[in-house]
């Protein structure tokens, strides 16, 4: 747990460090998750990821080394910071709108609601329908619905994703939650219709098993990426490496051959601006919300 409670405190830091930055007109995509992946390692990380997503867009942004795109007035930012030792991680998230606009405020404040209610019903015992109700009670409440096809989730050693997901909705799950567990709760709150869908390239990716690539390019990236042990990595990592082009073609032949998997961007269906938070926590009878910054009010 010591190495859990050390990753929480490094990605909550990193995490309100980086909206900050987002928050002010013109700051640059790429410069700001790079700031944020090089702070992880300064204060004693490891890097899991550094995400952002904008506007409609729920998640599964990295920009690519050659990315301009800056923030605008009145933009609604989403960070996602991971941060790991050992394999042991920690994954928050929270959400900003550029400048003063404060158009979006009740986005955010439904967010906000949707993941306290589900934290307060946190213990062993639980059933994972009752934080889907508790999420989609807030997001109601103030007019919005929950994105029903993303979900919170189990954390395990060098597994994001440990099985189990947290619905946002009520899904009648009657998995319990138990003792130990390590859970992320992230609810994505929309005045869309509530799912989202892929859109724009993808620049995430899992390796999902180890195998022998004929391509020399993907011989490199396997050689690059096999020490994450299944965590997830960015284009920019390879091409700043390895060069554009064999990064485009090592991925290309690896995607095909079933090697690593893609995570494109996602964006709700019907263009729903959308706001998200996110804790990371061990359940028991006192949980422990391990990604919690002092200045958080959620």
């Amino acid at each position: 747990r010591d190495k859990l409670r050390k990753a929480g405190k490094i990605a909550a830091i990193v995490r309100r460090e980086g909206a900050a930055k987002l928050k002010v007109p013109g700051a640059s995509f790429l410069q700001v998750m790079d700031y944020c992946e090089d702070r992880i390692k300064e204060l004693g990380g490891q890097v899991a990821w550094a995400q952002m997503a904008v506007n409609d867009v729920a998640a599964h942004f990295c920009p690519e080394e050659h990315e301009t795109a800056v923030s605008n007035e009145g933009d609604l930012i989403k960070i996602d910071i991971g941060v790991h030792l050992d394999g042991w991680i920690a994954d928050n998230a929270m959400t900003v709108e550029v400048g003063n606009s404060n158009r979006y405020a009740d986005h955010m404040k439904a967010a906000r609601n949707a993941l306290r209610a589900a934290i307060k019903l946190v213990e062993p015992g639980r059933e994972l329908w009752e934080l889907g109700v508790a999420q989609m009670s807030e997001a109601q409440a103030l007019g919005f619905t929950t994105i029903k096809n993303l979900s919170g989730h189990t954390i395990e050693q060098y597994r994001v994703h440990g099985g189990i997901s947290i619905p946002t909705f009520n899904n009648k799950s009657k998995i319990q939650l138990t003792e130990g567990m390590q859970v992320a709760i992230e609810p994505f709150i929309t005045e869309g219709d509530g799912f989202v869908k892929e859109k724009g390239k993808n620049t995430i990716w899992m390796m999902r098993k180890n195998a022998n690539a004929r391509s020399p390019y993907a011989k490199k990236i396997i050689t690059e990426v096999a020490p994450l042990n299944g965590l997830p990595f960015t284009n920019r990592w390879l091409t700043r490496k390895i060069g554009r082009g064999p990064t485009a073609l090592g991925l290309k032949a690896l995607h095909q051959q079933g090697v690593i998997t893609a995570y494109p961007p996602l964006a709700e269906r019907t263009g729903g601006m959308v706001a998200q938070y996110e804790h990371s926590m061990i359940v028991g009878e006192k949980t422990e919300i391990y990604t919690k910054h002092e200045e958080d009010s959620w």
